[in-house]
């Protein structure tokens, strides 16, 4: 889906991310079984390809969800076909594929984590839409704000109020 208004971005439903993988430690993990009543599980590191063991409490503590490069692109409003290319441009970084090593290729599914989704937010947030400006300054009215972002992942909610010339504006967030 191309870039939406903010309107429909924020009418838009929540990507709560995959949940068969996680990101723990900057590795790509999937579960591989959980012990309730003892506290402890074992993770297949897919980076690694390992089989590892923690505490469910430091899982679920130090987590990250991990999106596909298509979720990804939704979360900051762009097409999913534009991300390949400001990967090959060096603007944003590449996916963390889910083979040994963290390999990508061809039918390999890609994750980012949830951080480095805030960063490519914040990287697209300073790029220009539209002619250059003669002052120079960024115009750009496509990228979701943080609160915004932080709403559509599933973690907060936002709240609006009307101004007098009938736009819509977030006036705070609040964690769930």
């Amino acid at each position: 889906m191309a870039a939406q208004t903010m309107e429909e971005y924020n009418a838009s439903p929540v990507i709560p991310g995959n949940k068969k993988v996680w990101f723990l430690n900057g590795n790509l993990v999937r579960v591989y079984h959980m012990n309730n009543s003892n506290g402890i599980m074992s993770v297949y590191n897919i980076t690694l390809d390992q089989i590892e063991s923690c505490l469910v409490s430091d899982f679920k503590k130090n987590r990250e969800r991990a999106y596909t490069v298509g979720q990804a692109a939704s979360l900051v409003n762009r097409h999913k076909k534009y991300m390949p290319a400001l990967m090959l441009k060096g603007v944003i970084p590449f996916p963390m594929g889910s083979q040994k090593g963290g390999e990508r290729g061809w039918q390999v599914r890609s994750y980012y984590s949830e951080s480095q989704v805030r960063e490519i937010r914040d990287i697209l947030a300073s790029y220009h839409h539209g002619r250059p400006r003669k002052d120079k300054l960024i115009t750009n009215d496509v990228t979701p704000t943080k609160q915004e972002l932080t709403r559509r992942m599933g973690d907060g909610i936002l709240v609006y109020t009307k101004t007098e010339d009938g736009r819509f504006v977030p006036i705070w967030n609040e964690s769930i």
